[in-house]
């Protein structure tokens, strides 16, 4: 628990130097290489890839991917689908080694990691105001992690109904409930903070609208987390990595992000929480 909490707090340091860096871009770099390594991790857990070509695409997909934020549509379209086009090439010259099922692997793997854990840079640039962006990324990481933190101490102290055993044994159901009470409480309080803090009359925080996005929120990282869990499961590992004593890999620390981030970017710009 000891290695947990420093390895957490450093972390969390490193994360939000970057977050407050005045270069815009800066957590642009940072979610470029957040995607390329998760792509990476879960790539060589799977062991889906054979040949070398197909994971460095994958990879440097990957790494493009945050930067489709500041390209304009016309760009990501020919990144995509030149992407897809070295897929299909290398399937069709190394055909007898490379199974048209795993470059499907690859390509749903690479593309919803990189895509969803993309949403981070471009949630930050998102809302009127610069603090706006940086409030969405907040949020949509307090939503994610408060559930689990949430769902961890209160599964341990009350747990007694196991919520998915085949696939993740220490998840109960009255965690889930718990971690979704401490995600939305703790997510009305970032609101709260936000509006009296820093808004400071300029603006509104619409309380309604955090509390229903918290609340489809802190479910959905837990989807993330059981379909990050039965990849590990199958593939008879622990963890992703080690990059993180105690917390595993890259992987392991955002998965639970991996439908929080697109669900929170797409509400926001169609419904901003801040007015």
């Amino acid at each position: 628990m000891k290695t947990r909490l420093i390895t957490g707090g450093i972390a969390a340091a490193l994360f939000l130097i970057v977050l407050f860096i005045p270069w815009s871009v800066a957590l642009t770099i940072a979610t470029s290489f957040i995607c390329g390594l998760a792509v990476f991790e879960i790539l060589s857990v799977t062991k889906v890839v054979q040949h070398r070509g197909l994971e460095v695409a994958a990879i440097v997909f990957a790494v493009i991917a945050p930067f489709f934020g500041r390209m304009n549509g016309g760009w990501v379209f020919v990144v995509c689908l030149l992407y897809v086009l070295v897929l299909v090439f290398l399937t069709l010259r190394y055909h007898e080694s490379v199974s048209i099922d795993k470059v499907g692997i690859v390509f749903l793997l690479s593309v919803l990691v990189s895509i969803s854990l993309s949403c981070l840079s471009y949630l930050r640039t998102t809302g009127e105001r610069d603090s706006d962006g940086l409030f969405y990324v907040f949020l949509a990481l307090l939503m994610a992690w408060m559930t689990d933190t949430g769902a961890y101490f209160v599964g341990t102290f009350f747990g007694k109904h196991k919520l998915c055993p085949r696939i993740s044994p220490k998840k109960t159901v009255e965690g889930l409930f718990g971690g979704i009470a401490v995600s939305v409480i703790i997510s009305l309080l970032a609101g709260l903070v936000y509006e009296s803090a820093v808004l400071k009359g300029a603006a509104n925080v619409s309380y309604g609208e955090i509390f229903v996005l918290a609340l489809i929120c802190a479910p959905l990282s837990v989807v993330g987390d059981l379909f990050a869990s039965i990849i590990k499961r199958r593939c008879g590992v622990k963890d992703f990595g080690n990059l993180f004593p105690g917390h595993g890999g890259m992987m392991d620390r955002f998965d639970s992000l991996l439908f929080v981030l697109p669900t929170v970017l797409l509400t926001v710009r169609m419904f901003p929480l801040v007015y």
